[in-house]
């Protein structure tokens, strides 16, 4: 029983400590980080279930967040559809996107599915950027109207991070839910063994397809609702840099656990920030090479000293306490 009531618990207190986060804060500084935080927890999560549970080395996800951003946000600047009913689009047509390239790309394994998934990231950015009359090419798609929800408009920081954050959350609880049901047993006994999996039955195509297709969906849904808060989108934020920050929030946080992406995103993000703020004056024109420095070493020493990352470690913390004070009561 006390196990049981251990995630309601989990629950509740982050559920309540993000909703009262923004009213004990001054400004919005804050809120309107958390927002980024939320959106790449939400990626990075997908990103997890792909790569550990699945076992499934795809390097697609920041593909299908851009593509959701550019879809939905093409769809509300040009006026369409309504900007939620763009997102709803979105989805469907990164979906069928996700589901068309699956099929073929997924018959590849290990570092060839990596390779042409990761020459899928590079293809993508320069349609994007060389469609200047449908995207804004490199200058990007301007004009993106705020998210709108029947007459609803979300006006500020405050309102998109509440979304950001019910969208995190979803995500991270949809898929805990997933890997607990038939089909996360399938998922995960193609981690282990293709053949084995395949010998008890499991349609091993299907199920790759299925579960690559629905973190694809979530990554279009994170896309939309980001290109929607900074009402722009460009190309270049969906390529390369992308790509290299989910792995370091994967293995900063640990990819064992689907909340160990969320704490690596708030993490990585917030320490970003630090050095953002404490050297803009002092070395303003080697931000972006001391970031690429200090991220380098964190990921190396994470690797060796806390190898199952940041919530793999607290876990085993939290084990070894609670079996600490079982014994002494």
């Amino acid at each position: 029983m006390r196990d049981k009531r251990h995630p309601s618990l989990s629950w509740a207190l982050v559920v309540g400590v993000l909703a009262l986060l923004p009213f004990v804060t001054p400004g919005t500084y804050v809120t309107g980080v958390m927002c980024f935080v939320a959106l790449y927890a939400t990626l990075a999560c997908g990103m997890a279930v792909l790569l550990e549970q699945a076992g499934l080395f795809s390097l697609a996800h920041p593909t299908f967040f851009g593509l959701g951003a550019y879809v939905a946000g093409m769809l509300a600047a040009n006026e369409i559809l309504p900007p939620w009913a763009g997102i709803i689009v979105a989805a469907i047509v990164v979906a069928l996107i996700a589901y068309l390239i699956g099929a073929p790309l997924l018959r590849l394994r290990g570092y060839y599915l990596a390779c042409a998934t990761f020459g899928l990231l590079f293809i993508v950015e320069i349609v994007l950027a060389q469609s200047g009359s449908i995207t804004g090419g490199h200058d990007g798609l301007m004009g993106i109207p705020p998210l709108s929800v029947f007459g609803f408009t979300l006006g500020g920081d405050l309102d998109y991070y509440f979304i950001s954050w019910g969208l995190c959350l979803g995500c991270v609880w949809f898929f805990s839910n997933l890997m607990k049901s038939r089909v996360g047993r399938a998922v995960k006994a193609l981690h282990d063994s293709e053949v084995a999996a395949s010998s008890v039955g499991i349609n091993v195509p299907r199920c790759k397809l299925h579960v690559f297709v629905l973190t694809a969906i979530m990554a279009s849904l994170a896309g939309s609702i980001f290109c929607f808060y900074l009402q722009f989108t460009t190309p270049s934020m969906f390529g390369f840099p992308l790509l290299t920050e989910l792995f370091t929030m994967i293995v900063i946080g640990g990819p064992a656990t689907l909340h160990g992406p969320v704490l690596g995103s708030v993490v990585l993000i917030w320490l970003r920030e630090a050095i953002h703020v404490y050297l803009k004056d002092v070395l303003p024109k080697l931000t972006a090479e001391v970031d690429a420095v200090f991220f380098g070493i964190l990921i190396v020493a994470i690797l060796i000293f806390m190898p199952e990352g940041l919530a793999g470690s607290l876990d085993r913390l939290a084990h070894f306490v609670r079996r600490h004070l079982g014994r002494s009561s």
